[in-house]
C-alpha cells in the first residue's frame, strides 16, 4: 500500500523540493501539504492526483490533522512578525507533537534541523531548531533529525546582484575561510528517501548532517558566480563588527542580534565552525557549488 505523507509548512524551499521528489517517486505516495495560504500552491502540484493541499499555520497554534499519514516532514520556519523566537518555536513544535499523538497511524517524523542545533546557546536563530529538536525527538516511534549546513540557495540574492553588475557581499570572513554548503536538491533527496524508507530494525532516533561534496570559501563562491554569470563581482566582506548594521537593513531590529550571533558562531574557531568536519554521521551530497548556482540562474532565463 502506498505511503501517506504530510509535509508542513509545504511552502518552504525544503518542503517544495521534497514534495516534487515524492510525487515523482515510483512508490507512488500520497502527499498532504499544509499551507498557510493554499492559493499559492504551485500548479505542478495541484494538478497531481496524489496531492492534497490543506490550510494550516504552524505559527497560529491551530490544530493539525495527521490522520491516515504514515510519515510527517516538519520544517520549523523562522518568524519575523515580532514574536519571540523561543516562544514561537515552542508553540509550533508542541502543535506538531500534539497532532502526532492524535494520529496513531504516524510511525515516522523527519525533522529538518541544522548543523550545531544540539547546542543550547550561542547559536543565534538556530535556537528555533534546538527547541524543535528537543520537543519532537520522541514525538513518533521513529524520528530522523536532518541537519543541513548552509544552503547554496541562500546565495540567490547575491548571485542576482553579481549578474546585474553589483558587488558580491559576504558575511563570512576571512574570504579564504572554507565552510560547508549544500544544495536543496541533495537535502530533498535524503528527506524523500527517509520518508519512504521501508527497511526494518531502524533506531528510534537518528541524526544526520548533510554537507555538499566539499567545503567552499567565499573566494570559491566568487569564482563560481563568475563562471555562471560571466561577471566578476567585486567582493565585499562584512566584518564581524559590521554585522549588526548589515542585518539591520533587511530585517526587524528584534531579530538582528540572533542573526549576528548565528554568523559569528560560524567563523573560524567558533562554536558552529567546530562542526564543519566530515564524519560517520555526515551525508556527502553530490551537487557542486557551481552546478547549484547554475541551476538557480537557469530559473531566471
Amino acid at each position: 500500500m502506498p505511503s501517506h505523507i504530510t509535509v508542513l509548512p509545504a511552502s518552504t524551499v525544503a518542503g517544495k523540493a521534497t514534495i516534487r521528489l515524492l510525487l515523482a517517486s515510483e512508490k507512488n505516495p500520497f502527499v498532504r501539504a499544509i499551507y498557510r495560504d493554499p492559493s499559492k500552491v504551485p500548479e505542478e502540484f495541484t494538478k497531481h492526483p496524489r496531492f492534497e493541499a490543506v490550510k494550516g499555520d504552524v505559527g497560529a497554534g491551530s490544530p493539525f490533522d495527521f490522520s491516515g499519514s504514515d510519515a510527517i516532514f516538519y520544517i520549523p520556519p523562522p518568524t519575523f512578525d515580532g514574536k519571540d523566537t523561543a516562544e514561537f518555536a515552542t508553540q509550533a513544535a508542541n502543535g506538531v507533537a500534539d497532532a502526532i499523538r492524535r494520529a496513531p497511524s504516524v510511525k515516522r517524523l523527519i525533522l529538518h534541523s541544522a548543523v550545531g542545533a544540539h547546542h543550547d546557546s550561542g547559536i543565534g536563530v538556530l535556537r528555533l531548531n534546538h527547541i524543535s529538536d528537543r520537543i519532537l525527538e520522541t514525538a513518533a516511534p521513529e524520528v530522523v533529525i536532518v541537519k543541513p549546513c548552509n544552503y547554496i540557495e541562500n546565495w540567490t540574492r547575491a548571485l542576482k546582484a553579481v549578474q546585474q553588475g553589483s558587488s558580491l557581499e559576504s558575511t563570512f570572513s576571512p574570504p579564504d575561510f572554507k565552510m560547508p554548503l549544500v544544495s536543496i536538491l541533495d537535502v530533498a533527496e535524503y528527506c524523500a528517501k527517509a520518508l519512504l524508507d521501508e527497511s526494518a530494525n531502524k533506531p528510534s532516533l537518528k541524526s544526520a548532517k548533510i554537507f555538499g561534496p566539499r567545503l567552499y570559501s567565499t573566494l570559491d563562491i566568487q569564482d563560481a558566480m563568475e563562471e555562471v554569470t560571466g561577471k566578476k563581482g567585486e567582493l565585499v566582506i562584512i566584518p564581524p563588527e559590521g554585522l549588526a548594521e548589515y542585518f539591520d537593513k533587511g530585517m526587524p531590529e528584534k531579530y538582528v542580534s540572533d542573526f549576528v550571533e548565528l554568523i559569528t558562531a560560524q567563523l573560524p574557531g567558533a562554536i558552529l565552525e567546530r562542526e564543519y568536519g566530515y564524519g560517520e554521521d555526515t551525508v556527502r551530497g553530490k551537487v557542486e557549488l557551481v552546478d547549484g548556482l547554475r541551476g538557480i540562474a537557469a530559473q531566471w532565463i
